[in-house]
């Protein structure tokens, strides 16, 4: 191989590398999203705070959607970080990215978010708990978050090798 095919392709590769990350930030940011807006502020089974500050007070709950504010905004920051990384990878390829590892990628960080959630804010941390079932829930959502990351390994390791998949 000559020096330019073989540094063609480690720009390629180190291309591909970055989107995978970037999708997988992407993902993180995302799930946190939809994890405050649905479960902490539509439904309100619990907020970021809920396991230190009483929902059922006004100061408690003002201090809970307060933080529950802030978090949407590193949210939206880490999945924009991931957008940005994910783009920047696609200006700098000749070839269009390979959607199927990309969108693997980013399963893979929605499910590593419920995991960090569940591992970290809810059983290490004691930030809050779902459903205010005093952690019940948490080996339940455990599995759920393995699942979705065995889902988006799935979607990753299935499309290797396929014609719309750039090899990485």
């Amino acid at each position: 191989m000559s020096d330019a095919a073989d540094r063609s392709r480690r720009l390629t590769d180190d291309v591909s590398r970055r989107a995978l990350v970037g999708a997988g930030v992407f993902g993180f940011g995302f799930s946190g999203l939809i994890d405050v807006l649905l479960l902490h502020l539509i439904l309100q089974w619990h907020h970021l705070l809920s396991g230190i500050y009483p929902m059922s007070t006004l100061v408690g709950l003002r201090t809970n959607i307060l933080a529950d504010g802030w978090f949407s905004i590193g949210m939206i920051v880490i999945a924009g970080i991931g957008a940005g990384v994910v783009w920047r990878a696609e200006r700098r390829t000749r070839e269009p990215l390979a959607i199927r590892p990309i969108a693997g990628s980013a399963v893979v960080g929605l499910g590593v978010f419920d995991l960090y959630d569940v591992v970290v804010d809810h059983a290490l941390l004691g930030l809050h708990q779902p459903l205010s079932m005093g952690g019940q829930y948490n080996p339940h959502w455990a599995v759920v978050s393995l699942l979705i990351i065995g889902a988006g390994a799935y979607i990753y390791r299935t499309a290797i090798g396929t014609d719309d998949t750039a090899e990485t």
